[in-house]
């Protein structure tokens, strides 16, 4: 399996956790980031390396807004 991480676009994140709870390892986290005024928590990356590239995260984005990003 090709190794990967996911790449969030937050330009079109809902911040609702969907890829958070998808993620087997836990290596997405919800972060209070200030992308908006209302102060959301969006998914952030936390354990880079210990993803292993399977795209449940992006799966499981309803506004697939997370890609996996080969490397």
């Amino acid at each position: 399996m090709a190794k990967g991480k996911p790449v969030i676009e937050y330009k079109n994140c809902m911040a609702c956790g969907c890829c958070v709870q998808a993620c087997p390892f836990s290596i997405l986290r919800l972060e209070k980031i200030k992308l908006d005024k209302y102060n959301k928590a969006y998914p952030e990356l936390v354990k880079a390396e210990e993803c292993t590239g399977c795209g449940l995260c992006s799966k499981a984005c309803p506004v697939e807004c997370v890609e996996i990003l080969q490397f």
